[in-house]
């Protein structure tokens, strides 16, 4: 008998365990579990009990639990079930332990996307993609995880799970999702500037998130590190913005090292801007960057 968390739940499970410093329920990363007959997965209240659930209850959160499609079942409390929807392609489940299943990064893309709008799904499949976890105790509001999912692999379970519900959403924003996003407001600043007019952007050809710049000694002196990483950067034109919020150190630190990175990668011949949280919200500013990509002549797609 196994139980299998999806949707938000099984997102939950997966974006802890692939933590830098993963909380010790979470330490373990799920491995692929192969098939489970969907008459082996739990879906009443007597054989949910028999599973520890403790490490994925949530407050004010149900426990998303995926069933047999066929299946016309009171809802225990406390639960969300979710049908199935069709056959699940290899690779779909992993293990947790204990005869606790959970979904794969790409089924979760599919499965979040279902009831999602087209702004919401990118913004699904950049987090997935992503190179973060949301931590509300930690200052920045983030901290560093391994991607869950790379876009191509996305690409690539959306090709055997096209007949699963949502999958059409799933790929419709595909196209717009990109990889190593290091935070919400990183993938923000990132669409604001590729996505199309009509979806709200300028329409630029996508840049690269978290772009790595090896240091020579003389500049890491300078910095204080032996790499940096540019939030979103074009790499052909040079040219990149960076997002900063001075919340995350004392503002006076947190502006010095902004300062000493920008002059170090001028002195390369890249230009960078610090974006701020209010120019990110001022149509009028996104203008004027949006003219700083021109003027370097990034082209639109």
């Amino acid at each position: 008998m196994d139980i299998v968390l999806s949707h938000s739940t099984a997102l939950f499970v997966l974006d802890r365990c692939a933590r830098k410093k993963p909380p010790k329920e979470f330490s373990v990363y799920p491995v692929d579990y192969g098939d489970s007959p969907e008459s082996d997965w739990a879906r009443t209240s007597r054989k949910l009990k028999q599973f520890d659930l403790s490490e994925v209850r949530r407050a004010r959160k149900l426990i998303d639990v995926l069933i047999p499609s066929n299946s016309h079942l009171h809802t225990p409390r406390g639960f969300a079930f979710h049908g199935v929807g069709g056959a699940l392609p290899a690779g779909s489940l992993l293990d947790f332990g204990f005869g606790r299943l959970v979904c794969s990064p790409q089924l979760i893309y599919i499965q979040l996307c279902q009831n999602s709008t087209l702004r919401q799904c990118i913004e699904i499949g950049c987090h997935i993609c992503g190179c973060y976890s949301l931590e509300p105790s930690a200052r920045s509001g983030v901290v560093e995880r391994r991607p869950l999912s790379t876009k191509e692999q996305l690409d690539k379970y959306l090709r055997k799970a096209h007949h699963l519900r949502g999958a059409r959403n799933a790929r419709k924003a595909l196209r717009w999702v990109h990889d190593n996003s290091a935070s919400p407001k990183e993938t923000e600043l990132a669409l604001a500037f590729y996505l199309p007019s009509s979806m709200g952007g300028f329409g630029f050809v996508m840049p690269i998130l978290n772009y790595e710049i090896p240091l020579d000694s003389y500049e890491s002196a300078i910095i204080g590190t032996k790499s940096v990483r540019i939030d979103v950067y074009w790499e052909e034109q040079k040219v990149g913005f960076e997002y900063t919020s001075y919340a995350e150190h004392g503002e006076g630190k947190k502006i010095g090292e902004d300062q000493r990175r920008v002059l170090v990668l001028r002195d390369r011949g890249i230009h960078i801007e610090l974006v701020t949280q209010e120019q990110l919200g001022d149509p009028r500013q996104l203008s004027i960057l949006a003219n700083i990509l021109v003027d370097h002549g990034v082209p639109f797609a």
